[in-house]
């Protein structure tokens, strides 16, 4: 049979508790008894007065052989307070020693030792912590075992360090492990209370149930109890499903590298969100690869070990080995309390105490109240210190409440007057209720907002922008609202709607330049057409529609650009005060500018000079007598005389109406001077290039001054001859330049047969007029001088000394006068 072990607990308040502990034993977990009753046992704590986690303890065994123990573990396994809360044996033991793990808030105590022994050294642990402020109640677990255990839930964990492990053997190791009877497993974390006891036992690196690896981005606990149960969706910004408690550390999970797939406990040395160690994310969670990816034992990723859970499973025994016992700390829940305006206030606190004192001072004094809940007048904001207190417990420390008197937003009553729908007099316009806004909240909009209301009961709210009042004197309700403390008040408008119209207005104004029916207009000067009296108050505002001016919106500027060319009918709202005087037309008249032809630019010929050219207004459609005019020059009339190239303006006025402007740009040109021929030989023909000065701009033509011109100086193609250059101006028409030029060539052979035809061989390209000047040489094949050609003697006949010289080829060289130089060969042909 398996021994059984009973710890019997008294609360220091006489409440007998009972506690079934069970002793580690060989049993088998099948066969292991779970006889026995677990209980609450309640403390309740005085500040900075170490009290005993129990009242008294008794252990009994069925097996009147087993009457020692080895170790019983005592563990604040809920709200504990790192650094400050601790656990202390007092009193002499000669057998038991103690161990106190200040990350884990775990006291073991060891050693062979009778029950009475671990009785009384039971009775002997005391707590105390130096926390003054106390957030939490502290759970104390008395276990015969050395797993840690959670009340709240009733689960066993053990942590196992094995650094460097994997998640997945991490996992199966868990899966391999049982207590008295319980299934082990990789733990899930599911509460706050769950995660800081998980958190205290993990030194480091730590695997835990969790993964997406079969679904990225679905993260699901895949071991014990809550295997496939998802309780994150998405990556850093991803949500929590169904309110599934999580606990991701700062900026996680974030998938770094695309394969983190596994959850751990952060080491905390891991920067938080504070990029420093913060404790508030104590025991947090990461996404880490299978394997961590790390394999430096000093890294922060690098893993420790794993925490496995037991418990949870259906079915499975119920364990009495562990009991727990409850220290009540004095708690005041003191949050901030705000009101609207000075008045009489009921201040009220949650918590857990017997009492609660109310102080107006951090220290000393008397209390003004005590109790939960202080009703009182307030004119202004005031802190309070309230001190929490169980019954017998000296003063304790003393927690800030503040209450906060918010100002309360003024709102002033109105009448407005909007003026009647146009063609209408039933009494119904349409209010812009927000122009107002700036008057009801008494000129104060900073942090204000103001909501319209048809009810004085502010249930049915309106358009504040577009509202049509019900009936001619209707009130509605103005709910001034600070908009960072909700507080507010009322206002009432009273809506009149008035008939009241006013006269109309025309306005004129010349088209602007370059006269396409727009132009600015200045509508002020449209006010002393519609205001006879300038002392009335009345101001005026314009607008592009009647419904504009009827709602106030999109007002026009006082310098206006008509939007349809030519005639744009517009409305004034004349306004009294913040009433409507009338809404009425204004007629935009655009008037059109003198008819002229557009800008131009004439040429004027400069070797012509000082013969003038003459230029003018351009009136078209009309006589130009009709119309003033008024030249750059100072000239008056409609067209002048000028002699040189300038920018010449002319404005042009209608009698009585607007004025049009022309331009008129006089470039100069000139005849051209012939500068240069140049003639590039090319086998049988030649190419010229004809080189010019002159101001104008320059075409060219070849031996017919008609023509047709081209804009090239260059002629290619050019046969030999004397030949004629054309140049003439081609923008001012001033005059047509010629120059003869020679195009020196030779005949490739010549047949002197006395026929006639080509009995003689010379040069071409001269004539009367450009007669040959230069010597031309003729020599044989070997060189031999044949004959000499000249002015006086241009031809050769093909002799040698009077004799015939045979069919072959000869060579020649042509020096000319004017310093060019011919080279080539040419057939004589018998």
């Amino acid at each position: 049979m398996a021994s059984r072990l009973v710890i019997l607990i008294f609360s220091a308040l006489s409440l007998s508790v009972n506690f079934c502990l069970w002793a580690q034993d060989p049993t088998p977990p099948g066969q292991v008894t779970t006889t026995g009753i677990a209980v609450t046992h309640n403390q309740f704590y005085c500040p900075q007065a170490p009290i005993p986690v129990v009242a008294t303890a008794e252990i009994t065994d069925d097996d009147p052989n087993n009457n020692t123990l080895e170790e019983v573990f005592i563990q604040i396994s809920e709200g504990y307070e790192a650094g400050q809360d601790l656990l202390t044996l007092g009193g002499v033991h000669p057998n038991i020693s103690s161990s106190w793990s200040p990350g884990q808030g775990l006291l073991t105590l060891s050693g062979t030792a009778t029950f009475a022994e671990y009785e009384s050294a039971i009775e002997n642990v005391f707590f105390e912590t130096s926390q003054t402020v106390y957030q939490s109640d502290r759970s104390i677990s008395i276990s015969l075992g050395s797993a840690s255990f959670l009340p709240s839930n009733g689960h066993y964990y053990i942590y196992v360090s094995d650094p460097g492990i994997r998640w997945d053997d991490a996992r199966d190791a868990a899966a391999q492990q049982t207590y008295f009877g319980l299934q082990g497993y990789l733990v899930t974390i599911t509460s706050p209370e769950e995660a800081q006891l998980v958190g205290e036992q993990s030194p480091g690196t730590g695997w835990i149930g969790g993964s997406d690896a079969s679904q990225e981005g679905v993260w699901r606990w895949v071991t014990g109890p809550e295997l496939g149960t998802v309780f994150w969706e998405g990556a850093v910004d991803g949500s929590a499903p169904n309110g599934a408690y999580t606990f991701w550390n700062c900026g996680e999970p974030n998938n770094f590298q695309g394969n983190e797939d596994y959850a751990h406990i952060t080491d905390n040395s891991v920067a938080g969100c504070n990029n420093n160690s913060d404790p508030a994310f104590f025991g947090s969670w990461n996404d880490l690869p299978i394997d961590s990816g790390e394999t430096d034992p000093n890294n922060p990723y690098y893993p420790q070990g794993f925490i496995v859970e037991f418990g949870g499973f259906e079915g499975e025994p119920e364990l009495n080995l562990t009991a727990s016992s409850v220290i009540h700390m004095p708690q005041v829940l003191a949050e901030t309390q705000e009101f609207c305006g000075p008045g009489t206030y009921q201040l009220s606190l949650q918590g857990k105490a017997d009492q609660y004192f109310w102080y107006e001072s951090p220290t000393g004094g008397s209390p003004v109240f005590t109790g939960e809940t202080y009703t009182t007048n307030l004119s202004s904001s005031e802190i309070y210190w309230i001190s929490p207190r169980f019954a017998g417990c000296p003063v304790g420390e003393r927690v800030p409440f503040s209450v906060i008197i918010n100002e309360v937003p003024q709102a002033n009553d109105l009448s407005v007057t909007q003026c009647d729908t146009e063609g209408d007099t039933d009494g119904i316009a349409e209010f812009n209720l927000s122009l107002y806004d700036e008057d009801v909240a008494g000129g104060d909009l900073i942090n204000r907002e103001v909501w319209h209301y048809q009810d004085a009961g502010l249930n049915t709210r309106i358009d504040s922008g577009s509202y049509f009042n019900l009936f001619n004197g209707q009130i509605i309700y103005a709910k001034v609202f600070d908009t960072d403390t909700d507080c507010f008040s009322v206002g009432q408008i009273q809506l009149n709607v008035t008939v009241t119209e006013s006269g109309e207005a025309y306005l004129e104004s010349c088209d602007d330049l370059p006269g396409d029916g727009f132009t600015v207009f200045d509508l002020s000067e449209a006010d002393e057409q519609l205001i006879t009296d300038p002392n009335s108050g009345i101001t005026t505002a314009y607008y592009e529609s009647y419904e504009d001016a009827l709602s106030q919106s999109n007002a026009l500027p006082v310098l206006y650009t008509n939007t349809i060319p030519n005639y744009q009918v517009i409305y004034v709202r004349l306004q009294e005060g913040n009433n409507c005087f009338g809404i009425s037309e204004v007629e935009l008249q655009v008037k059109a500018l003198p008819q002229i032809r557009p800008d131009e630019t004439v040429y004027y010929c400069l070797n012509s000079f000082p013969v003038p050219i003459r230029i003018d207004g351009g009136i078209v459609n009309d006589v130009p007598n009709n119309y003033y005019y008024n030249w750059s020059t100072g000239a008056t009339t409609s067209s002048i005389e000028v002699d040189e190239p300038g920018i010449y303006t002319v404005e042009v006025t209608e009698v009585m109406g607007c004025t049009n402007q022309r331009t008129i740009t006089v470039l100069p040109s000139d005849l051209a001077t012939i500068q240069d021929i140049e003639v590039e030989l090319e086998g049988e023909s030649s190419t010229l290039s004809v080189l010019v000065s002159g101001s104008g701009e320059y075409e060219y033509a070849l031996d017919d001054p008609f023509g047709p011109y081209q804009e090239s100086n260059v002629f290619e193609n050019v046969a030999s001859g004397v030949r004629t250059v054309y140049v003439r101006d081609a923008l001012g028409r001033c005059g047509i330049a010629e120059a003869p030029v020679s195009i020196v060539g030779y005949p490739r052979f010549f047949t002197p047969n006395g026929d006639g035809e080509n009995d003689v061989w010379g040069l071409k390209g001269f004539n009367t007029a450009i007669p040959f000047q230069g010597r031309v040489q003729i020599f044989d094949r070997m060189g031999k001088l044949l004959d000499q050609l000249s002015e006086t003697k241009p031809f050769w006949d093909g002799t040698y000394q009077g004799q015939k010289l045979p069919s072959t080829d000869y060579w020649f060289i042509a020096n000319l006068n004017d310093g060019r130089q011919i080279t080539g060969h040419f057939s004589l042909k018998r």
